[in-house]
C-alpha cells in the first residue's frame, strides 16, 4: 500500500518537472486567482469595517413632541429599548441641547444669550447596530407615537451599502473568471502529461489497473500545483496587505484597517484547500479519454 502511494507521488512529481513550463504557468495563474480571491475578501471586510464605523458615527436623533409629559417620554424610551437593532440610547433634554449648542459656538456664544431652550426639543440619540437593517429599524421607530421629527443620514448609509454590493459583485465576477482560467490551464498541463504517457496508461489498463489508480498521479499533480499556488498566494497576500494596502487605508485616516495577523491561519487553510480543489477539478477530465481501452 505504501509502495503504491509512493509510486503515485513519484509519478506526479515526475510529470510536474517534465512539463515544468506549463506547471509554472498553472501555478502562476492559480496564485493570481487565489490572491484575487483573498484580496477581495480583505477588501470586503474592510468595507464592512468602514460601514460599521460610519454607523457608529452616524447617530440617529429623534425629536419629541413638545407636548409630551415625563411619563410619555419614559414610555418612548421603553419602546426604543425593545428595538434590538439600536444601541447607545441617550436622552437629551432641550436644556442640555442648548448648552451643547452654545458651547459649540465658542466665542460667539454671547450672540445667542437671549435665546432660550424653548426653541429646541427634547430628543433621544442612538446608533444603529446593523446598517443592512437600517430601513427596517427606521420603520419600527416611525411607528412610535410622540415623535415630531427624525434626523438621520440615510443617503450616506445607502450609498455606502451600494458601494459594498458593487465591490462584492465585482469580486465574485473577477474570482469566477480567474477560477475558470486556472482550471483550463491546469487541464492543459495535465493533458500534456497524459498525452505523453498515453501508451503507459493503456498498458496499465490492460494489466488490470483500476481507473482510480491510473488517475491518482494526475490528481496528486493537481493537488501539488494547488498547494504551491496556495502557499505563494498566502505570502503575497500577507506582504501586499501589510506593506501596501493597510498603510494606504491608514493614510486616509478614515478607519483602522483589519489586521491580517489574526486571520493568517484561516487564510492558509483556505488558500491550500481552494488551490487543491481547483487543481483536482482541472485534473479530472484530461485522463478520461484514455481510460476506455
Amino acid at each position: 500500500m505504501i509502495d503504491s502511494f509512493l509510486f503515485l507521488v513519484k509519478s506526479a512529481f515526475k510529470s510536474i518537472f517534465k512539463n515544468w513550463l506549463l506547471t509554472i504557468g498553472s501555478i502562476s495563474v492559480l496564485t493570481i486567482c487565489l490572491l484575487t480571491l483573498g484580496s477581495s475578501i480583505l477588501l470586503f471586510e474592510n468595507v464592512n469595517l468602514f460601514i460599521d464605523k460610519v454607523g457608529d458615527e452616524s447617530q440617529v436623533v429623534i425629536f419629541l413632541d413638545e407636548k409630551l409629559s415625563v411619563d410619555d417620554i419614559n414610555q418612548i424610551h421603553q419602546q426604543l429599548l425593545q428595538i434590538q437593532n439600536i444601541k447607545n440610547i441617550n436622552y437629551e433634554s432641550k436644556e442640555i441641547a442648548m448648552q451643547k449648542y452654545l458651547e459649540s459656538m465658542g466665542e460667539n456664544a454671547e450672540l445667542f444669550s437671549d435665546i432660550t431652550s424653548d426653541v429646541l426639543r427634547n430628543s433621544f440619540i442612538f446608533n444603529v447596530k446593523d446598517l443592512s437593517k437600517f430601513e427596517q429599524t427606521m420603520f419600527e421607530i416611525e411607528k412610535i407615537e410622540g415623535i415630531a421629527r427624525i434626523r438621520e443620514r440615510r443617503e450616506v448609509i445607502e450609498r455606502i451599502r451600494d458601494i459594498s454590493k458593487i465591490v462584492l459583485m465585482l469580486a465574485i465576477a473577477i474570482i469566477a473568471i480567474f477560477i475558470i482560467i486556472s482550471i483550463l490551464i491546469i487541464t492543459n498541463t495535465v493533458k500534456t502529461s497524459v498525452f505523453s504517457r498515453r501508451i503507459e496508461i493503456n498498458i496499465m489498463k490492460y494489466v488490470g489497473a483500476t481507473d482510480f489508480f491510473v488517475q491518482m498521479p494526475y490528481f496528486i499533480e493537481g493537488i501539488i500545483i494547488g498547494i504551491l499556488a496556495g502557499i505563494l498566494a498566502l505570502v503575497f497576500t500577507y506582504f501586499a496587505y501589510n506593506e501596501i494596502f493597510a498603510p494606504i487605508i491608514k493614510d486616509f485616516g478614515l478607519f483602522a484597517p483589519l489586521s491580517i495577523n489574526g486571520k493568517l491561519f484561516s487564510f492558509a487553510v483556505f488558500y491550500i484547500i481552494a488551490g487543491a480543489v481547483i487543481g483536482i477539478v482541472g485534473s479530472v477530465f484530461p485522463v478520461k479519454k484514455y481510460l476506455n481501452v
